[in-house]
């Protein structure tokens, strides 16, 4: 890693850090490289009047984390937002338990299971497609219970779903992963209106958060232990073209968990363990930092009836009781209110 200063620091209060191919700006006054961030983007041969033109745009992050409901999840995740009823769905995996928020602020528990629940998705008849353990459910919101479920993808025990999202044409694509160690094992599959799965990718770690682009033609993925956000071209019947690399998150900030796009094309990014949320912009070049006031923010989803409010899941899993003692709030449902607006995710066809 490489620091660089210059009179800049006079006038900005920041220093240059260098790494993974991007110029940071961090707080010169800070020791630490990891507070208030604001990254010059990704560059390969930037002269010194580019970096420095860059380097003069920087700003410190204005968002303000609020908090909008006590829900003390082990492992909060895959916030979904209902625009016709202005609820918010979220899971805690480890409690096995589907969650709304009310309108009125209220914490309401839809559905509780002793399996393990990961991906939550809205269907297009109102209804909730998610994940238990290895195989997928379809709940029957009015009548309050499971209508359907697939065969499960996996038969050992360590296999779950992890997070998931729905596609253009209304499938459910969502990442398998091993809690064990073994290695690529991960995968993403796909399922269809018959709850019939199948395997779209392959050799991935830790599958975490998707997202398709406004246009639905491209896939944004997450493999949280290679710390990177992939994009891939997005063809007839869920086929991945051309896989890349659309960016790859700092080491000392965590690991990239749940994503969520706004109008810009840019990408919101939980980073567990690093007590923040990243904003990369269309390009791959790292925009915006959110610090959190808890360690591990999990996934985001935009809602609010004009999509303009970024609700934020986090978790207390595998917190020490001294590091709780610290962070009593972990597990709550934060908010913030980001400068662009955020797109509506597709439902499931029943």
């Amino acid at each position: 890693m490489l620091y660089l200063a210059s009179e800049l620091c006079r006038d900005t209060g920041y220093i240059l850090r260098a790494s993974n191919g991007q110029f940071t700006a961090t707080r010169f006054c800070e020791n630490s490289g990891v507070s208030y961030p604001r990254d010059l983007a990704r560059v390969e041969a930037a002269s010194l009047s580019e970096v420095a033109e860059r380097w003069s745009r920087i700003k410190e992050c204005h968002y303000a984390p609020v908090k909008v409901a006590r829900t003390r999840a082990d492992l909060g995740e895959s916030p979904v937002w209902d625009a016709h009823s202005g609820l918010l769905y979220f899971v805690d995996i480890s409690g096995g338990r589907i969650n709304r928020l009310t309108p009125q602020g209220d914490v309401e528990r839809v559905y509780e299971s002793a399996a393990k629940i990961g991906a939550l998705a809205l269907t297009d008849q109102g209804n909730l497609i998610f994940t238990e353990d290895a195989s997928a459910a379809l709940l029957d919101l009015g009548e309050g219970k499971v209508r359907q479920y697939s065969a499960p993808v996996h038969h050992r025990s360590s296999y779950r779903f992890n997070d998931g999202a729905c596609d253009p044409q209304g499938y459910f694509v969502t990442g398998l992963m091993d809690e064990g160690p073994s290695g690529k094992t991960g995968a993403l599959y796909r399922f269809d209106h018959e709850m019939h799965a199948e395997v779209i990718h392959r050799e991935m770690s830790l599958p975490n958060g998707l997202a398709w682009s406004q246009d639905g033609q491209t896939l944004f993925f997450v493999d949280s232990v290679a710390r990177s956000i992939y994009r891939a071209d997005y063809l007839a019947g869920g086929v991945l073209g051309e896989i890349s690399l659309f960016a790859e998150t700092p080491a000392e900030l965590g690991r990239p968990d749940g994503i969520a796009l706004d109008k810009e094309g840019g990408i919101w990014v939980c980073q567990f363990n690093g007590s923040c949320l990243l904003r990369y912009d269309r390009h791959g070049h790292l925009s915006d930092q959110v610090v959190m006031p808890v360690p591990r923010p999990t996934s985001c989803c935009f809602g609010g009836p004009e999509l303009d409010t970024l609700y934020i899941t986090t978790a207390r899993f595998g917190m020490t009781p001294a590091q709780l003692l610290d962070y009593p709030d972990a597990g709550d449902l934060y908010m913030i209110r980001p400068e662009v607006a955020g797109i509506a995710r597709h439902p499931f066809k029943e």
